[in-house]
């Protein structure tokens, strides 16, 4: 089992500029569904903490992770605050966004049982950026160690995120000290360590020599179109990108950590684990949006 806590939300995508778009395509959205969707897709069983809006489209979301087999029993319904919507443009690299947040923001501190059955636990940047959630999802990274839960961590972040308009470096080296295993794209890396110029052979190396000094033990850094890196123990292969028909990149980063998941949980070695989430990352990217069909080969 692995629990999946932050946003549920829902996506409106468009191919034109925001400032004149009048066509948007509505999809269930938010990456810890995201990646909980396609994991129960794979026969992994997962399970989402998050809290949505009493309306339509927080119902909706949820009806869509049950129908997937997502267990949505710690899902929290919010009477005062709508679901979080996030307004995206689509493009074949990192799509760019604004949202409006809503009831996710105010999730509650959950009770022990939330964490039954779970072997890791899955956290983006978002909850450590704003409160009260903040303090909610701190107080579970606290829990974790007692549970004997490993921790994952996708830090995407950037300083639109956080109310005071820069990343909060000391929160995310608290998280990231914390975390087994991490996927940050180079993006993800730029925006927390600055620009590097260089080769990539070298950028990659920087990058990653950066989270490990910040105490991560597994690092995964991907690059768009030249694939992805995977760093442990000082050895750094790199992973080969699968995708031949690039539609959308909305979701594609929560496929490749499904398929990571899927790996690790199945007794595969982190490059082969690796392998298996670019596999999956490119079904996505083949199709528009992030609630998509995936499946793996056995």
């Amino acid at each position: 089992m692995i629990l999946f806590v932050g946003e549920l939300l829902a996506d409106l995508i468009t191919e034109e500029p925001f400032e004149s778009a009048e066509n948007f395509i509505l999809r269930v959205g938010g990456s810890p569904g995201n990646i909980a969707k396609f994991l129960a897709q794979l026969g992994v069983p997962t399970r989402v903490l998050a809290r949505v809006g009493n309306d339509p489209i927080g119902k909706r979301i949820v009806n869509n992770l049950s129908k997937r087999g997502v267990d949505v029993s710690h899902i929290q319904y919010d009477d005062l605050n709508g679901t979080t919507i996030v307004f995206v443009q689509r493009t074949k690299l990192t799509p760019d966004f604004f949202v409006i947040r809503g009831a996710d923001r105010f999730l509650k501190s959950p009770n022990d049982d939330v964490f039954s059955g779970v072997k890791i636990v899955h956290f983006s940047c978002w909850p450590f950026t704003v409160s009260p959630i903040r303090e909610v999802a701190l107080d579970i990274l606290e829990r974790l160690g007692k549970h004997g839960i490993i921790l994952g961590f996708d830090p995407n972040c950037r300083e639109k995120l956080f109310p005071c308009g820069r990343i909060d470096m000391e929160t995310i080296r608290f998280v990231l000290e914390r975390a087994e295993i991490i996927k940050p794209s180079i993006d993800d890396a730029i925006a927390l360590f600055g620009q590097y110029n260089g080769s990539l052979e070298d950028k990659v190396r920087y990058y990653l020599d950066k989270f490990h000094q910040c105490g991560v033990k597994k690092v995964v850094l991907t690059a768009g179109p030249y694939g992805a890196f995977v760093s442990e123990n000082g050895d750094i292969r790199r992973i080969p990108t699968f995708a031949t028909n690039v539609v959308d990149a909305t979701g594609a980063g929560d496929g490749f950590w499904a398929g990571l998941y899927y790996g690790i949980l199945k007794g595969q070695s982190l490059f082969e684990a690796c392998c298996t989430g670019s596999k999956v990352a490119a079904q996505v990217l083949s199709q528009i949006g992030a609630d998509v069909e995936v499946k793996l080969d056995t």
